[in-house]
């Protein structure tokens, strides 16, 4: 359990926002004329996967998405089937607090943001997004640890974990660090020159990129803000590139240095090489 009550005096003053419609039912969509979210969804499917996850809020603003406004209609349960943050899927005014209700904006921004951008697609953990400029950007969406990650390696990860946890005395086993965190897959492959249309790198190549994603880390914020966040930089496909050029170029003065200072290896790392 993430969420932990270790306040009790703090005053609750971001009460429930009244653009929430539902309270635990859905006769509404049926009384309104739109199909009850438990028609629509499959509770035995693996709801952590991004298109499942992510269509649970779209199951329960129908009416939004017929009139396009924005989301605000928080799923009446289907979210406890999920690894999202044990706080969040219901409403408890004895505990919730502002940044509860943030976290949970966040989400259907996110949401709205995944399920009605044309540049956006989904396939079991994996998103991908086609920048405006015309480079394809992937990662997966790993909810149960609230990361991102290389497409297509977090399903691998989950493997990993459940088959350690049934090893015999499985609590004496650490489980599993996910080593593919942070990574961001794009289309311009290793050693990748940055854009023509990038105005202060354009057309410079990369050394030390030998492989075919970015290593972008978490910002300050809820995990649902930061893949939103994450989710424009690419579809603007064009300060991401500034960033990682940079980025590159840092790491090439490093070794640089490094090869200066000690070119027979680092004592303290590459004893081997001396």
């Amino acid at each position: 359990m993430k969420k932990k009550n270790t306040n009790t005096t703090e005053k609750r003053t971001h009460a429930k926002p009244s653009t929430f419609v539902l309270e635990g039912d859905t006769d509404w969509f049926t009384l309104n004329g739109y199909q009850d979210p438990n028609s629509i969804l499959d509770h035995d499917a693996n709801l952590d996967a991004a298109e499942a996850f992510f269509g649970i809020f779209a199951a329960y603003n129908q009416h939004n998405i017929a009139n396009g406004t924005k989301w605000n209609t928080w799923p009446s349960w289907e979210l406890c089937l999920t690894s999202m943050d044990i706080g969040l899927p219901f409403f408890d005014p004895k505990i919730d607090t502002h940044e509860d209700w943030v976290q949970r904006e966040h989400w259907l921004a996110l949401a709205q943001t995944v399920h009605n951008h044309p540049s956006v697609s989904m396939d079991d953990y994996t998103i991908t997004v086609q920048g405006q400029n015309g480079n394809t950007f992937a990662f997966d969406f790993c909810l149960e640890i609230e990361k991102w990650g290389a497409p297509s390696t977090f399903a691998e990860y989950k493997s990993k974990k459940e088959a350690a946890a049934k090893k015999p005395r499985a609590w004496m086993w650490a489980p599993p660090a996910y080593p593919h965190s942070n990574q961001v897959a794009h289309s311009l492959g290793e050693y990748w020159s940055c854009p023509d249309y990038v105005t202060k790198y354009g057309g410079e190549s990369t050394v030390y990129t030998h492989d075919n994603f970015f290593c972008i880390d978490h910002l300050d914020g809820s995990f649902p803000s930061n893949v939103l966040s994450l989710i424009q930089l690419c579809i603007e496909d064009h300060h991401i590139w500034e960033m990682q050029f940079e980025e590159a170029m840092n790491m090439e003065a490093y070794a640089k240095e490094m090869e200066r200072e000690w070119p027979g290896g680092r004592p303290d790392q590459d004893w081997e090489y001396q």
